[in-house]
């Protein structure tokens, strides 16, 4: 039954995210094939030549529904044109023996094409985004490299007045009178300045990214750490924090405390995109990716999503729809997971909130766990 259900939800999403006229040139090409097969279109086109014809036809719409909506697409299709020709011999009365094997093996063929075909064409599909993804990661990280630099290069500048600026607030706080508007003034300008120093902190992080270091890491545990960390923001903006780690996880091999950052940077963006009283889900679970043992780490909010025409750029170095934000903290999370051979995906849609899921391979002495 379970089966039955995810085949019936697939359909209803295959029918409303694909074309409309690719459904209806496939429902149009099967009835037509069906028509025929049965001396519908054509009278007497169920015997001889022609129906042997019918037969050869029934391939279009069966490799066309393949090509445009994959192995699903082309099986549906296939199924729906065996389960209608199946009374065929039947309802003719055909009872010779090499003629019901004849037939009954071209409805073989008909879901076996159909089968061959969507796994070849979604084969096709994942090279193409695979590539995709190659090209802009490489584009990503040209991008990376030449605002590194730069960024580095005017944190250096700003840094050392800036320093100079905070001592002198703080030599001209120690004289001023508590509660005097000069104190205020003062005050503002520490705050303020100590802020521009973070950020320029996070800009030479950004630009001096070291390499991990590696060693056998128990990743519920740094989410764990993570969500504990933020439990006081996320209660200041009346959001609270669930964990739902799986047991016995393998370990991988990762530096905890980039990851700790990578953690503290999707809770802080799940924080902020989540309405007053509600919630961010922490998961930790064991998972595949490309063949391989891994674990994935999933944030979870119900905040208003990312905009589709934003999505392919929130990890773009400074991009950012924050009105504080640095646009760094995904970008830099999005190096560090490549750094440990990892992968980053955002899931999200306008309205219904946001899916960050990190997953790192297993340690390779620990996959027996």
């Amino acid at each position: 039954m379970l089966k039955i259900l995810q085949w019936l939800d697939y359909i209803h999403h295959m029918l409303s995210r694909m074309s409309h006229w690719r459904i209806l040139v496939v429902v149009l090409m099967t009835t037509a094939t069906v028509s025929f097969h049965y001396g519908i279109l054509i009278p007497d086109a169920h015997g001889g030549l022609l129906h042997a014809i019918h037969g050869r036809l029934c391939y279009i719409p069966i490799i066309l529904s393949a090509v445009w909506f994959g192995v699903r697409g082309g099986l549906i299709t296939a199924v729906a044109i065996t389960a209608a020709t199946l009374p065929y011999a039947r309802l003719h009365g055909i009872t010779d023996r090499h003629a019901l094997v004849g037939e009954y093996t071209e409805m073989v063929f008909y879901v076996a094409i159909g089968l061959m075909t969507g796994v070849l064409i979604e084969r096709q599909w994942r090279e193409r985004r695979r590539a995709e993804s190659l090209q802009r990661e490489l584009a990503r990280q040209e991008r990376l490299s030449s605002l590194g630099q730069m960024a580095a290069g005017l944190a250096h500048e700003i840094k050392n007045p800036l320093g100079s600026i905070q001592g002198a607030a703080e030599i001209l706080g120690d004289g001023a009178p508590a509660g005097s508007r000069e104190n205020e003034l003062l005050d503002v300008l520490r705050k303020e300045s100590r802020r521009l120093s973070g950020v320029l902190d996070h800009f030479l992080g950004f630009a001096r990214r070291r390499p991990p270091a590696l060693a056998p890491t128990d990743l519920a545990v740094v989410a764990e750490r993570a969500a504990t960390q933020m439990e006081v923001d996320a209660a200041s903006r009346h959001v609270a924090i669930e964990r739902s780690f799986a047991d016995g996880l393998p370990t991988v091999r990762a530096d905890a405390e980039q990851l700790h950052q990578v953690f503290l940077n999707l809770l802080l963006n799940a924080i902020a995109a989540s309405p007053d009283g509600d919630r961010v889900l922490v998961t930790a679970a064991r998972a595949q990716r490309d063949g391989r043992p891994a674990v994935a780490v999933r944030i979870r909010d119900w905040g208003g999503g990312i905009p589709e025409d934003v999505l392919p750029r929130v990890f773009d170095p400074f991009f950012t729809t924050r009105e504080n934000g640095t646009g760094l903290g995904l970008s830099i999370s999005h190096a560090i997971v490549g750094d440990h051979d990892g992968w980053i995906d955002i899931d999200s849609r306008p309205g219904k909130g946001t899916d960050v899921t990190v997953v790192l391979p297993v340690d390779r002495s620990d996959r027996g766990h």
